[in-house]
């Protein structure tokens, strides 16, 4: 019996770390960077207007703006900024956009 308990115990723990790992490359994958365009995907209850006012008061520069489906691809100046959408339900998911290839300016 107690040999079963150990067995679980290790592997709820190799499921935990692997579980880990792949959140970090996902993140990774997913989290821009500065200077980056990021996807800014309200959460929950939050909608178009959250992301727009979240965007005037960071001074977001807008890079596209879609009203009719509530898209909005901003560029990130600082990892202040992506803690601040978060703490706006607001998740910043890294994309391509125009404008944010080397050396292009919007």
């Amino acid at each position: 019996m107690r040999w079963s308990r150990s067995v679980k115990t290790e592997q709820a723990m190799i499921a935990f770390h692997g579980g880990a790992v792949l959140l970090s490359l996902v993140a990774a994958m997913v989290w821009p960077r500065e200077g980056q365009a990021a996807l800014m995907v309200p959460l929950g209850d939050r909608d178009l207007g959250t992301v727009l006012r979240w965007a005037d008061s960071e001074q977001a520069q807008l890079l596209e703006l879609d009203t009719a489906t509530g898209r909005v691809i901003a560029r990130v100046s600082s990892h202040q900024v992506l803690v601040s959408a978060l703490a706006s339900g607001i998740m910043p998911v890294a994309v391509s956009a125009r404008g944010c290839g080397a050396g292009e300016t919007p």
